[in-house]
């Protein structure tokens, strides 16, 4: 147990890490900031595929809880978040929907509770959510917080996940799971795609996705998982 909470704290550490570097890049420009999401699209991508859906699919209708959580966004975006005010820190020239960010902290967040240490990429996870929070038009501040949140999070998912029946994970897990697919598709994957004859973002998409794969396999072998 003080091994798994050790974990815990240096993947909470690297949470607020990776948001602090993405807020402080932004300082000096946004044009950094597609290869941010290029790259915390296929990390996405790679957290929902690699671990979120073979943790969850155990248990009677899981993928109707995927579809939930996909479709739920879904008509989320199209019909509520259109006419939510999201604060006035929200930019015009922003990239993306000012609701994906948010939406990136709960698919991601949910899976930091229940499995902070086999997610493995602290440091990614906070990467990737300051980057859309940031794309999505919010303050510097708003991402930094977002990823001080995760952190915490981790840090409560870790003492607290033992009291909770693992259907009931699961079930969260697939709901999850479905949310960070629509995010990672459906919102950073098309304006990735609206740069023409840009192959750097193909590849960091690719590297992202690398990047989840390698590391949650080398903690899975730390961890004997």
């Amino acid at each position: 147990m003080l091994t798994y909470l050790a974990f815990a704290a240096v993947a909470a550490a690297a949470d607020v890490a990776g948001a602090a570097i993405v807020t402080t890049a932004h300082k000096h420009g946004p044009a950094r900031l597609r290869y941010f999401v290029a790259g915390g699209a296929g990390f996405m991508l790679a957290a929902a595929f690699v671990r979120m859906l073979p943790e969850s699919t155990h248990v009677p209708h899981a993928f109707l809880f995927v579809l939930l959580g996909y479709f739920g966004v879904h008509l989320f975006e199209h019909t509520v978040a259109p006419h939510f005010h999201f604060g006035e820190e929200v930019h015009r020239e922003a990239l993306i929907r000012p609701s994906a960010g948010w939406l990136a902290v709960f698919g991601l967040g949910v899976h930091t509770v229940f499995d902070g240490v086999a997610i493995a990429a602290g440091f990614m996870v906070g990467f990737t959510i300051a980057s859309i929070m940031l794309a999505g038009g919010h303050s510097r501040g708003a991402a930094l917080a977002a990823g001080i949140g995760l952190g915490v999070l981790t840090l409560a998912g870790a003492v607290g996940t033992s009291f909770i029946a693992q259907q009931h994970i699961a079930y969260a897990l697939a709901l999850s799971a479905g949310v960070t697919i629509y995010v990672a598709a459906s919102d950073l994957i098309p304006e990735v795609n609206r740069e023409d004859n840009a192959p750097g973002l193909a590849y960091t998409v690719f590297g992202g996705l690398l990047f989840f794969v390698l590391v949650d396999w080398a903690f899975s072998e730390i961890l004997g998982h």
